[in-house]
C-alpha cells in the first residue's frame, strides 16, 4: 500500500493520578531520509531517545515534528488553602486593632493574595512507569498518523497510476509515428535527388540513405525501455512496503529515455509529444516526491 510522508496524529495523556494532562502530537512532512525533532514538556525531555526510537519502528521516511505539552483545555485543579486564608484575616484584624486603620478584609480581596489557592505540584513518577503511560499514548497518536497516511498515500497512487496510464498512451502515439517518419524522410529523399538529377534516380541509393536515417533516429530501444519501466512502476504502485525512493529513481530513469527519444526525434509531432510526456513526468515526479 503507497502511503504519503504528509501527516498528523494526536493523543492526550494523563498522569500523576489525574493531576496533570499532556497532549502528543505529531506532524510530519516529506524528506529524504527519516528526520525527528522534538519538542517536549519537562516531563518528558529524559524520553526524547525512547520516542525516537519507537517512531523509527514504524516510520521509515518523512520529516516527524514531535510535540509534548500541556492541555490548556482540561479544567485547573487549585487547591483552596484555608490555613494561609484564616493567617490573612488574623493579619488584617491585627493591623486594625493595633493601628486603628478601619477597612474590611472581603472575599475580593482574599482572592487577590498569594497562596490562598494553589495548584498542586506534579508528583514524581517513576521513569518506567511513565515510559509505559507514553508508549501507550504513542501507539494512538502513530495509528492516527499511520491511517492519515495512508488515506494521503491513496490519493496519490491514484493519481500517479494516472498520470503513468497517460504516459504510455504518448509512448503508443510516438511509436506508432515512427514508421511513418521513415516513409516521409524517403519521399522527401526521393523529390530532391529527382530535382537535382532529374531521371537519373537510383532507387538504391534512395533505399540505402533512408536506412542509414532510420538506423541514426530508431528509438524501438529506448521504447522497449520506457515499457519495462511502465510496467515496474505499476508494480511498486501495487505492492506493500516503502517505494518513494524507487518511484523517485524510475522517473530518473524514464527522463532519460524520454530525453532520448526527443534527440533523436527528426519530426515536430513527435517533438511536441515528447514535451507533452515531459510534463507529464514532471507532475508524476512531484507526486513522488512525497510517497515514503
Amino acid at each position: 500500500m503507497i502511503k504519503s510522508m504528509t501527516g498528523y496524529g494526536r493523543a492526550g495523556l494523563t498522569i500523576s493520578e489525574g493531576a496533570e494532562s499532556f497532549i502528543i502530537e505529531i506532524k510530519t512532512v516529506n524528506h529524504r531520509y527519516l528526520d525527528i525533532n522534538c519538542r517536549l514538556n519537562d516531563r518528558f525531555f529524559s524520553l526524547e531517545p525512547f520516542i525516537k526510537e519507537e517512531v523509527k519502528k514504524r516510520f521509515s521516511r518523512g520529516a516527524f515534528t514531535v510535540l509534548a505539552y500541556a492541555d490548556q483545555s482540561a479544567p485547573p485543579c487549585l487547591k483552596l488553602n484555608i490555613a494561609v486564608a484564616k493567617t490573612y484575616v488574623d493579619a488584617a484584624d491585627a493591623l486594625k486593632k493595633t493601628l486603628g486603620i478601619r477597612g474590611e478584609l472581603d472575599i475580593e480581596g482574599l482572592l487577590k493574595l498569594k497562596d490562598v489557592f494553589s495548584a498542586p505540584v506534579g508528583k514524581n513518577i517513576d521513569a518506567s512507569l511513565l515510559k509505559d503511560a507514553l508508549k501507550d499514548c504513542l501507539v494512538s497518536v502513530f495509528n492516527e498518523l499511520e491511517a492519515w497516511r495512508e488515506r494521503e498515500g491513496a490519493s496519490l497512487g491514484a493519481d500517479v497510476k494516472n498520470r503513468i496510464k497517460s504516459l504510455e498512451a504518448l509512448l503508443g502515439a510516438v511509436e506508432l509515428r515512427a514508421p511513418e517518419i521513415h516513409a516521409a524522410y524517403r519521399e522527401k529523399l526521393r523529390l530532391e535527388m529527382e530535382k537535382i538529377l532529374k531521371d537519373r534516380v537510383d532507387e538504391n541509393r534512395i533505399l540505402a540513405e533512408a536506412a542509414i536515417y532510420a538506423e541514426k533516429c530508431d528509438t524501438s530501444e529506448e521504447i522497449t525501455r520506457l515499457k519495462s519501466h511502465f510496467r515496474l512502476f505499476h508494480e511498486y504502485l501495487d505492492g506493500n512496503g516503502p517505494v518513494g525512493k524507487k518511484l523517485d529513481f524510475l522517473c530518473q530513469e524514464l527522463f532519460r529515455e524520454i530525453n532520448t527519444i526527443g534527440s533523436k526525434a527528426g519530426d515536430a509531432g513527435t517533438t511536441r509529444t515528447i514535451v507533452d510526456m515531459k510534463a507529464e513526468l514532471e507532475k508524476i515526479r512531484e507526486q513522488v516526491q512525497n510517497i515514503e
